[in-house]
């Protein structure tokens, strides 16, 4: 179990995975990787090779709204300091 008592919000870039769901030509196939900025507390050595994030703890630590994002698809992990909610 990931210790969350020293977690850090974090803010997250990474790139999506993402599907077409419709009959096309190979030509139309985007081209350009789908980046996304997610922010919550790093739930550190939570999953094996991944980079996890909790949108809320509770006071007995447990988690909601987990996010996990292979590492391979990670761009940035930036700490989010009190200063930057002013």
């Amino acid at each position: 179990m990931a210790d969350l008592s020293d977690a850090k919000i974090v803010e997250l870039t990474w790139l999506d995975a993402h599907a077409e769901n419709a009959w096309m030509d190979i030509e139309d196939l985007d081209q350009e990787a789908y980046q996304v900025k997610s922010i919550g507390w790093l739930m550190q050595d939570a999953k094996p090779d991944h980079v996890v994030l909790a949108q809320s703890i509770g006071v007995d630590y447990s988690v909601d709204g987990v996010l996990c994002v292979p590492v391979g698809m990670v761009v940035k992990i930036r700490i989010v300091l009190p200063t930057d909610f002013r």
